[in-house]
C-alpha cells in the first residue's frame, strides 16, 4: 500500500489528481497540502499551510514521513514565491527520500521562436523567451529539480511539460497564450490544447509507472489557428498591422485581463507545439485531441449540440468557416471561457 503527498491539492489539477489517487486500490493514504482551503474526503489527509513560509520544509517533511511519492503541483501563475516553494519542497523531499517525485513544469520553457521545430521533442534544449516571467520561472524550477535528481539517485524523478491546458474555470495561461492577437496577412500558426483531465491522468500515470526523466504532455501535433477559432465558436481573427496589434493586445489585457499577457507576445506569434510521443510510449493515452479539448471545455456551443451542417463545415473547412463567421458576427475576438 502506498502513501502519496500532493502539493497544490486544492487547485483545478490537484483536485482531479487527488480524486484519481483515491480510486487506486493500492493507495492507502493521500496527504493533500495547499495554502487554500481543502475539502475533506475519505482517504485524504488535509493540511492547509503556505509552502513558501519559513519552516515549511520541516512541516512538510514531518507530514511526509513514510511517503512513497510526492506529486508537486503547486504553482501560482503570477506569484513571486514559486522558486522559494520549490526549494522548500525539494528540501522536504530530501528528508523524506520518496521512491517517486513528479514535478509539473510547462511547455513554455521551450520558448516561442521562429526556428522552433514542429513539433518540439524532449531532446530540444529549453530556451524560454526572457519576456515571459512565467516561462523563465518554470525553467529555473526545472534546473532545481534536475540538480536535486542528480543528488538523489534513489528517487525516480519525472518532469512533465504540459502543452497549453484548457478545461478549468480559471486558466490564465489559456488567456495569455492561446487567445492570440490578430496577425499580419499571410501568416499562419499551429496551436495545441491539452485537456485538464488528460494532464491529471498523465500525473497519475507517471506515479503509477514510476517514470523518470522529462516528458512532454500533449495529445497531438496541434491544429491550425483558424480551425481553433472556428471550433471555439467565434469569428476569425482579422489581419492587422503589427504595431496596432500589440497595442490592442496590451490594452485588452490591462482592461479586462483578456488577450495576450504582456511579455507573452512571442508565444502568440509563433508556433510552439510539443510532441507527446515519448509519454505515449509508456502507455499514457489522452482522451481528447486538441479540437475535442477546445470544444468540450467551451461554455457556449458544444460540438454535440451543433447542427450537422456546421459540424461538417468545421471539419472540412475550418478557414472557410471562420470567414463565414466574420461576415455574420463582425470583426471580433474569439475567446474561450475563463
Amino acid at each position: 500500500m502506498s502513501t502519496v503527498l500532493v502539493t497544490g491539492a486544492a487547485g483545478n489539477l490537484g483536485r482531479r489528481v487527488t480524486s484519481a489517487l483515491c480510486e487506486l486500490p493500492y493507495v492507502e493514504r493521500v496527504v493533500a497540502v495547499d495554502v487554500a482551503r481543502l475539502a475533506s474526503a475519505p482517504g485524504v489527509e488535509v493540511h492547509e499551510f503556505d509552502l513558501g513560509a519559513p519552516g515549511a520544509q520541516e512541516e512538510l517533511a514531518a507530514l511526509g514521513k513514510q511517503t512513497d511519492a510526492i506529486l508537486h503541483l503547486a504553482w501560482r501563475p503570477e506569484g513571486d514565491d514559486n522558486l522559494r516553494v520549490m526549494r522548500n519542497v525539494l528540501d522536504a523531499a530530501g528528508a523524506i527520500e520518496p521512491a517517486q517525485f513528479v514535478h509539473i513544469s510547462s511547455a513554455t520553457v521551450y520558448g516561442a521562436w521562429a526556428d522552433n521545430p514542429l513539433p518540439i521533442t524532449e531532446e530540444v534544449a529549453p530556451r524560454p523567451n526572457p519576456s515571459l516571467a512565467y516561462a523563465v520561472q518554470k525553467r529555473s524550477a526545472e534546473v532545481m529539480v534536475e540538480k536535486w535528481a542528480e543528488e538523489h539517485p534513489g528517487t525516480s524523478v519525472a518532469l512533465l511539460r504540459p502543452a497549453c491546458t484548457v478545461g478549468a474555470v480559471d486558466q490564465p495561461l489559456y488567456e495569455a497564450l492561446a487567445a492570440s492577437p490578430r496577425r499580419p496577412l499571410g501568416t499562419e500558426r499551429v496551436v495545441q490544447y491539452l485537456h485538464l483531465d488528460d494532464l491529471a491522468n498523465a500525473v497519475v500515470h507517471s506515479f503509477e509507472q514510476g517514470l523518470a526523466g522529462i516528458y512532454n504532455v500533449a495529445p497531438d501535433a496541434g491544429i491550425r489557428e483558424e480551425m481553433a477559432g472556428a471550433l471555439a465558436g467565434g469569428p476569425a481573427l482579422l489581419p492587422m498591422f503589427a504595431a496596432v496589434r500589440a497595442g490592442s493586445s496590451n490594452r485588452r489585457w490591462n482592461w479586462r485581463r483578456h488577450g495576450v499577457l504582456p511579455g507573452a507576445q512571442p508565444y502568440a506569434e509563433h508556433s510552439w507545439v510539443v510532441s507527446g510521443d515519448k509519454l505515449k510510449t509508456t502507455g499514457w493515452k489522452p482522451e481528447y485531441n486538441s479540437e475535442q479539448a477546445l470544444v468540450v471545455s467551451d461554455s457556449r456551443e458544444h460540438w454535440e449540440d451543433m447542427p450537422q451542417g456546421r459540424r461538417v463545415s468545421l471539419v472540412l473547412g475550418g478557414a472557410a468557416a471562420t470567414v463565414v463567421a466574420v461576415g455574420a458576427g463582425g470583426a471580433a475576438w474569439w475567446r474561450h471561457r475563463h
